[in-house]
């Protein structure tokens, strides 16, 4: 009988310290938005999307880059140590931001759904705050990758962003 118990208290305690070490865990396939995320060249992106209507250009902060905008919902950054003579096609995307609902995650997550979706999938991401927009961060483990969900007082998702942290 006691060794029943040991073994039961044994699954107990895997079973829950499993659920937490996953409680908030996505995949690096889901990563990407519009088919765009890590590795991912400009050059590339513009095969997918065409030009741009607008590209920003910066240089700070020792890196230099460029935005691409493609409308008010959908823009994708590249940016490279001030020192690298990369050419901008050659670009690697650092940022991807969703503001509409007109492109997805490869599982189909999108602005205007509910976040309850993406917890039911991965689990609750870890919930913050910044200023007054509440958003749920995903980070991908040993990367400088992450997911972010942005969420209004419904809890539905406004705006979707992937990033690789400097």
């Amino acid at each position: 009988m006691k060794l029943i118990k040991t073994a039961i208290a044994l699954c107990v305690f895997f079973v829950s310290t499993s659920a937490v070490a996953l409680a908030h865990w996505m995949p690096e396939s889901e990563m990407y938005i519009g088919g765009v995320g890590h590795g991912c060249t400009l050059e590339y992106v513009k095969s997918i999307f065409g030009e741009p209507q607008e590209k920003k250009w910066f240089n700070s902060d020792g890196c230099r880059g460029v935005r691409y905008i493609y409308n008010q919902s959908y823009s994708v950054t590249a940016r490279v140590k001030d020192d690298d003579p990369t050419p901008e096609n050659k670009l690697q995307v650092t940022n991807v931001n969703l503001k509409g609902s007109n492109l997805d995650t490869p599982s189909g997550l999108t602005v205007g759904i509910p976040y309850q979706t993406v917890a039911g999938m991965f689990g609750m991401g870890e919930k913050k705050q910044y200023t007054d927009r509440m958003f749920y961060y995903y980070k991908l483990e040993n990367t400088n990758r992450s997911m972010t969900f942005y969420v209004n007082n419904f809890g539905i998702i406004t705006e979707i962003i992937y990033a690789e942290e400097w």
